[in-house]
């Protein structure tokens, strides 16, 4: 469990707080199915996105002392970024590649290093998260943008711009 939940603060830093001056689009609003896998295994869940509330690059991260890198265009068409975040005594070192046509797919590929980590061999810890979406059509009557379905059926609705 303890991995499961170093993994998903990874995936969270990883895809946080990179600057937005060449950040790539928006996913297309609608019905997305998102996949991440981590080391800890795959999640899957579905999001109606709509105007502000696609949080596949960005999420709201508190407590965090980060210094971005911009997104930058790659040869093949994505966008690369990273951060160096702190907080406490742990250091966080976040890469994150992100590509897609964004209309029906996008896909982040993030590597985060955890220095610092009380308890850890050698006080470090590598993660690898994917996230890959795939636009399912559009939301569903009485579905808001900002709602994540989760696999058990639960909704949580996270407002723009949170």
């Amino acid at each position: 469990m303890h991995a499961a939940r170093l993994a998903l603060i990874a995936a969270s830093l990883a895809l946080s707080g990179a600057a937005l001056a060449a950040s790539p689009p928006s996913r297309a609003p609608g019905l997305w199915e998102t996949a991440t896998i981590t080391d800890a295994g795959r999640t899957v869940a579905k999001e109606c996105v709509g105007a502000g509330t696609d949080r596949l690059v960005r999420q709201a991260m508190t407590g965090l002392t980060c210094r971005n890198d911009d997104f930058k265009r790659t040869e093949d068409g994505g966008y690369a970024a990273g951060a160096i975040c702190r907080s406490g005594p742990t250091s966080i070192d976040n890469k994150i590649v992100v590509s897609g046509d964004f209309e029906s797919f996008a896909r982040a590929e993030a590597t985060t290093v955890m220095t610092g980590l009380a308890g850890e061999v050698g006080g470090e810890r590598r993660f690898r998260t994917t996230i890959e979406a795939r636009k399912l059509g559009e939301c569903a009557p009485g579905q808001r943008p900002g709602d994540v379905i989760l696999s058990n059926g639960t909704v949580i609705n996270v407002p723009a711009g949170k």
